[in-house]
């Protein structure tokens, strides 16, 4: 398997994770949002990092210092924002449902996440053939996961929870669905421009594969810090920190924990991905990432019964929309490998040095029988 299609497949993978990553919201007894995402959160973005960081990421605290106290800055800070992404991803969800606040959300999300590492790219490659038909697969993902909103949206009017979610209620989650998914883009752009934290790391030997762990701890801190903040903050003043023990709080820390690890799941393989689909692979893998978790999402939703009561009109357009965002994804594979020299798993140096000294040995060993 070569480089791109590994980091396709590392990507995709990311991306079941994180389409299924929304699924404990639903499925929790006892626990408020606030808890589930403290809990959650505190495994995604504190303990795993930190039990991975020493293994992979050798010298790892010298590697974030010397990425220079500015790039530290900007991972926070686009961490803090993504942070407040995810908390108004668990109302916008909660107030319109998983298949509607997922695509418009994602929608944004690709837009901004996508756009904005492509536009930041040197004007030379930006007007590169590969650079355009990656610019329409952006657009045209973009489109997918809009007609996608619109049939979640047809769901909506047709189903039974109309009757559950005011026209007030739902307008209301959908302001919230578009602040979260501008919001949410900032992991992405923390992840893009924080790069000299894994440059830095390889200098301590660290794999460049593995290396934007680095750029992930410093994000993921500043996501804790906004978690924390609010979530924390909301169950001392509701009191619902109580609703952390009693009948039902295990079954609920476990859906905790599955939701922390499926989180990690969703970045770590990503920027691995990221890493093999080269030069423009934040800007390919983000748009493909979203693209497949929606896929995901909306197949959940399905088996959750949430398009039971739809009519057959809204699953004709959902279909469509997939249809459409899968077509993307094999644009922008295309485009990559356009634009990218395919990076190996076992890299041509290692390999190479050792063929030819075995033909160095042959042919010595003809020499020497010709001399005989």
């Amino acid at each position: 398997m070569n480089g791109i299609a590994a980091g396709f497949v590392l990507i995709v993978f990311a991306a079941v994770c994180g389409g299924a990553f929304a699924v404990p919201i639903k499925l929790r007894k006892r626990f408020e949002l606030e808890n589930l995402y403290v809990i959650g959160a505190g495994i995604t973005m504190l303990i795993i990092p930190l039990i991975l960081a020493p293994i992979y990421l050798p010298h790892w605290q010298d590697a974030i210092a010397q990425a220079g106290s500015s790039v530290i800055w900007r991972g926070l800070i686009f961490g803090f924002a993504w942070g407040l992404g995810a908390i108004t991803f668990g109302y916008g969800i909660s107030m319109v449902g998983l298949s509607l606040g997922y695509a418009v959300i994602m929608g944004i999300n690709t837009a901004v996440g996508s756009l904005l590492p492509l536009l930041a790219a040197s004007r030379e490659l930006l007007l590169q053939p590969p650079s355009k038909v990656i610019l329409v697969g952006i657009v045209g993902c973009i489109v997918g996961v809009v007609i996608a909103g619109w049939a979640g949206r047809l769901r909506e009017r047709s189903s039974l929870q109309t009757a559950e979610n005011s026209p007030k209620r739902v307008g209301l989650g959908l302001l919230i669905c578009v602040i979260s998914g501008v919001l949410s883009a900032c992991a992405n752009l923390g992840f893009a421009f924080t790069s000299q934290v894994g440059a830095s790391a390889q200098k301590f030997g660290a794999s460049p594969v593995i290396s934007g762990l680095g750029s992930w701890m410093l994000v993921y801190w500043g996501g804790f810090g906004a978690t924390l903040l609010w979530f924390g903050g909301l169950q001392l003043r509701r009191g619902t920190w109580r609703k952390n023990f009693g009948a039902g709080a295990l079954h609920d820390f476990g859906l905790a924990i599955w939701m922390g690890v499926l989180w990690f799941l969703a970045m770590i393989p990503y920027g691995m991905g990221a890493y093999y689909l080269g030069k423009l692979g934040t800007s390919v893998g983000w748009a493909v990432s979203i693209a497949s978790s929606l896929i995901v999402a909306n197949t959940l939703g399905f088996s959750t019964g949430e398009w039971k009561t739809a009519s057959s009109s809204s699953r004709n357009v959902l279909f469509a929309a997939l249809a459409l965002l899968i077509a993307t994804m094999v644009l922008l594979a295309k485009g990559n490998s356009m634009a990218t020299e395919p990076r190996t798993q076992i890299p041509q140096k290692r390999v190479e040095p050792v063929a030819r000294r075995n033909r160095n040995l042959d042919l010595l060993a003809t020499t020497r029988n010709g001399m005989k």
